[in-house]
């Protein structure tokens, strides 16, 4: 090989090497953005969760002033969705959990509406709490 092919094929090396370099970067800056974006919208979803199951266990407390012979089975309920809340701000989130976290918050608030109807049906005056 003469000296003008291996330079030839230097420069070729070190333009692909430089080429792949730029790439690398290039994927790294993105993937960091997205992740970035992953992450803001995971924790805007869990603080919406968690604000969700604030207001349904501050429905709990009014439901247990208003209706004191129901006591324990409000006290039961309002017990699930404080424990739900606390595992929540201890969880690292991802999709599938906060999938998860959603449907038994779900699940809760339709427990407390049937529980709402339940205490309010024989009353004549009164409204319910159906802010959720």
């Amino acid at each position: 090989m003469s000296g003008a092919t291996k330079d030839t094929i230097q420069k070729i090396l070190l333009v692909a090497l430089s080429a792949m370099t730029v790439s690398m970067v290039c994927i790294s800056v993105f993937n960091y953005q997205d992740n970035k974006k992953k992450n803001q919208y995971l924790n805007n979803e869990k603080s919406l969760v968690q604000e969700e199951l604030k207001e349904i266990i501050k429905n709990y407390d009014h439901l247990a002033k208003e209706h004191s012979k129901n006591l324990a089975e409000v006290n039961m309920e309002k017990k699930k969705a404080e424990e739900l809340l606390d595992n929540l701000k201890h969880t690292a989130l991802d999709y599938e959990s906060i999938l998860e976290y959603r449907t038994k918050m779900l699940e809760l608030r339709k427990g407390n509406l049937r529980m709402q109807r339940k205490l309010h049906s024989g009353m004549s005056s009164g409204t319910m709490n159906t802010s959720f």
